[in-house]
């Protein structure tokens, strides 16, 4: 297939998602709709915040659509999708139902939220892939320093949550990451274009109610838990890519597309 071909036909499928997505819940899309167009009504303040969000999701949606469908690797890109979606639920059902985080549905977790994962992540690698080809491999001493200021974050964020296993392992999991099989100069752009990209989203999700982290209520909270989220979600998408990427060189035939 070529990359022209390929191109147009992951633009028809990130469409068609996003339609599936919308028809299949299509109460809060109604919802959100209706809410939105009633905030606009009011005017003041809050239509200039309303608008806000709407430009913020509008662009990273954008950004999505225009990148996403560039170099396609189907084989390669499915696993993206596959590990990411799985490592997306698991930390989406560990987060809500330990109450880290919550979804204004309630739902433990939502599962309409889970496509974004590989959404995500294959926005990520691409823009990564492009910052690389830009700037170069990163010295190793920043990929340390960026991987140790995430550790550190999510450790103090979830410090309420230590005396519990599930909150352990996930920090073990995160240094794990991390430093295991750590390749520097390859992964510090995965990671902090992770953390930058997922600052914008949870800039949207939070600031909108779609949800909020344990600490919304205190002063900073939100701006805590969107460091968290930079950091947590980063390392969980550096994880599904560098899984996906040991599957192209344990199949290296199954590459070329």
């Amino acid at each position: 297939m070529s990359d022209e071909r390929g191109s147009r036909v992951y633009s028809v499928l990130l469409a068609a998602a996003f339609a599936v997505v919308a028809l299949w819940r299509r109460d809060l899309f109604l919802g959100a709709w209706e809410a939105t167009a009633w905030t606009l009504r009011q005017g003041g303040a809050q239509r200039w915040r309303i608008l806000g969000e709407i430009i913020l999701l509008s662009s990273i949606l954008a950004a999505a659509w225009v990148t996403v469908p560039l170099r396609p690797r189907p084989v390669h890109d499915g696993a993206v999708l596959l590990f990411a979606a799985a490592l997306g639920w698991g930390v989406e059902a560990w987060g809500t139902r330990v109450m880290v985080w919550r979804y204004y549905t309630g739902e433990r977790p939502p599962l309409w939220i889970i496509p974004a994962w590989p959404l995500g992540a294959a926005l990520i690698e691409r823009l990564a892939a492009r910052a690389s080809a830009r700037w170069g491999p990163a010295p190793a001493a920043l990929y340390w320093a960026l991987s140790a200021a995430a550790a550190a974050i999510c450790f103090f964020f979830l410090e309420p949550w230590l005396g519990r296993m599930s909150a352990l392992i996930a920090l073990a999991l995160v240094c794990a990451v991390l430093a295991a099989g750590a390749r520097p100069a390859e992964d510090f752009w995965p990671l902090a274009v992770g953390i930058g990209c997922v600052f914008f989203a949870d800039l949207w999700g939070t600031t909108n109610g779609c949800w909020a982290y344990y600490a919304h209520g205190r002063p900073w909270g939100v701006w805590e838990g969107i460091a968290f989220g930079m950091s947590f979600d980063a390392v969980t998408v550096l994880a599904s890519l560098r899984m996906a990427g040991a599957l192209d060189s344990w199949a290296p035939p199954l590459n070329g597309s």
